[in-house]
């Protein structure tokens, strides 16, 4: 099987040279810890779910092949896509799909049985939060971050302030009544906003990496500044011969014209 896009792109990046890779670590990092939490920077890569690798079942790779059910071309698309193996990024890039409709094909093929192997409990709630089949507090309890006790505190207290006339978020109140930490939730809306945008890859674009090696000998060089030297030093002959024929001649004239008077 060929490489995808991504792969690709990977390849190219991973061969830019050690001062180019680390000084873009350290930008990624910079830029990275400023709005995701260390629960998603230090997730194991079994559960980052761009990364994650559908494999499928056999209802799975027989709807494929069949394509009995007629569902929408992009839902085959992506099936073909984990039949070969293909993380989540890779289906996105190969099919100009955003991450919101990677999400929502990965949880209709997920709930239609199509996956083989148990998906990862963070994997399938960041699905879902994306595709927007779950709201935020659900979110979290599918994650494994919080509990349905903690939730219903929640909503009852969301509840007593709409009653008085306070109306508040229920990610605002969950971080008040310390239920979860701020940057969690933040970490998860925001890359649920990324998730919508398209990103469109062409691998030829990439900068590759260049190595020309020029031997450098002294003697060469040296031979090269004398050849210039005498270049340089028949232009000057030439130049003053010009300017002492130039200067006889005036006063040659100048004597004629003397002469005359």
């Amino acid at each position: 099987m060929s490489n995808s896009l991504f792969i690709n792109y990977m390849e190219k990046m991973l061969a830019f040279p050690l001062w180019i890779k680390q000084t873009i670590f350290l930008n990624l990092s910079n830029d990275l810890t400023t709005y995701l939490s260390n629960d998603f920077l230090d997730l194991p890569e079994g559960e980052l779910f761009h990364i994650y690798k559908p494999v499928l079942s056999e209802l799975g790779q027989n709807e494929l092949l069949t394509k009995e059910s007629k569902f929408d071309e992009s839902i085959y698309s992506f099936l073909n896509c984990c039949s070969k193996g293909m993380s989540l990024i890779e289906i996105a890039i190969e099919n100009n799909f955003t991450m919101e409709e990677v999400a929502k094909a990965f949880t209709f093929c997920k709930t239609s049985g199509f996956f083989s192997k148990e998906v990862p409990k963070l994997v399938s709630a960041i699905a879902g939060f994306i595709a927007g089949k779950y709201r935020t507090g659900e979110y979290f309890i599918r994650a494994g971050k919080m509990t349905i006790e903690q939730l219903d505190d929640v909503l009852n207290k969301q509840q007593e302030m709409n009653a008085e006339g306070k109306h508040v978020f229920i990610a605002e109140l969950m971080v008040q009544m310390g239920c979860v930490q701020e940057k969690d939730v933040k970490s998860i809306i925001f890359m649920k906003e990324e998730s919508g945008k398209r990103f469109s890859l062409n691998p030829d674009d990439i900068p590759t990496l260049t190595m020309q090696k020029e031997s450098f000998d002294i003697r060469v060089e040296n031979t090269k500044l004398k050849e210039e030297n005498e270049i340089l030093k028949q232009k000057m002959d030439a130049l003053l011969t010009f300017i002492k024929d130039h200067k006889e001649k005036n006063d040659a004239d100048e004597i004629k014209l003397q002469e005359n008077f």
